[in-house]
C-alpha cells in the first residue's frame, strides 16, 4: 500500500462509498455546498464513483461530479484514497492528492478505503495491485472490447449497491486491527457504519453515503483533541 502522511485540521470532512451514478442530485448538491463554503480539507475515502477509470466513456458519464470535484480542489485541499471502483485518476483530477491511504503518524491515525488491509486476502491484494497499474488497466479495457461497446462498464454501472449487514464483520475488523499498528483506523468499503474497540485501538467503518447520506467531520477542541461528528447530506 502507498500511504502518505497528512496533517489533521479542524473541520476535516471524510466521505466514503458514495458510488455516484449520473444524476445523483444529493451528492452534486453536497459538492456545491462545499465549493461555496469549503471545509479545511476533504478526504474522499474511495468508491466515490460507482465506476471511474481514465477512459472517455466513464469520464463523460461522470462529468457533472468530475467538474465539481475539480472546482472544489481549487478552493481547499482534497485528498483521494483509491477505491476498488475508482483508481488511476490523477489525469482526471490534477490538483487532488492521491494515495492508497493517508496516515497521521503523530496521532497514530490511518485512513484507507479498506479493500487492501485484510491480511488473509492475499490474492485480492495482488489483483488490486496489478489492476491499478495503468498499462494493465488499459490492456483489460482493450481486450474486453470496451473501446468499442463499453459493455463491461455499463454492466458495472447498472449494478445495485449493497447496504447489508455483514454478520462476521467484527472478526474481519479485529483481524485488521491486529495487523495495523495505529490507534485509530478509519475505513470504508464495507458499508457497515460501526465502531469497534480492541484495547487501545479504535476502528471506525465509515457510513456509506450511498446507503444513508452520512459522512463524518473531524474537529479539534481547544486542547487539540480529536472529535468525530456525523453529518448528513441533503
Amino acid at each position: 500500500m502507498h500511504i502518505k502522511d497528512f496533517a489533521i485540521k479542524h473541520n476535516t470532512v471524510i466521505i466514503a462509498d458514495v458510488h455516484y451514478k449520473r444524476g445523483d442530485v444529493s451528492f452534486l448538491r453536497l459538492l456545491k455546498k462545499w465549493i461555496n463554503n469549503p471545509p479545511s480539507q476533504i478526504i474522499f475515502l474511495g468508491d466515490i464513483f460507482q465506476l471511474l477509470l481514465p477512459f472517455d466513456y466513464l469520464i463523460e458519464y461522470n462529468a457533472e461530479a468530475i467538474i465539481l470535484i475539480n472546482a472544489l480542489s481549487e478552493k481547499t485541499h482534497v485528498y483521494y484514497v483509491n477505491g476498488n471502483h475508482d483508481f488511476n485518476l490523477k489525469s482526471i483530477f490534477p490538483r487532488v492528492i492521491f494515495a492508497d491511504g493517508f496516515a497521521n503518524e503523530r496521532n497514530s491515525i490511518l485512513l484507507t478505503h479498506g479493500d487492501l488491509t485484510d491480511p488473509q486476502d492475499k490474492k485480492y491484494r495482488l489483483y488490486a495491485k496489478l489492476i491499478r497499474i495503468p498499462f494493465i488497466c488499459k490492456m483489460i479495457h482493450f481486450l474486453s472490447g470496451n473501446f468499442k461497446t463499453n459493455r463491461l462498464f455499463k454492466k458495472i454501472l447498472s449494478k445495485p449497491v449493497k447496504c447489508n449487514k455483514i454478520y462476521n464483520f467484527e472478526e474481519i475488523a479485529l483481524r485488521k486491527m491486529e495487523h495495523l499498528e495505529y490507534d485509530l483506523i478509519i475505513e470504508g468499503h464495507y458499508h457497515q457504519d460501526t465502531d469497534i474497540l480492541r484495547g487501545h485501538q479504535s476502528y471506525i467503518n465509515m457510513p456509506a453515503y450511498v446507503c444513508n447520506k452520512k459522512y463524518i467531520l473531524l474537529q479539534l477542541d481547544r486542547r487539540k483533541r480529536l472529535l468525530i461528528k456525523e453529518e448528513y447530506g441533503r
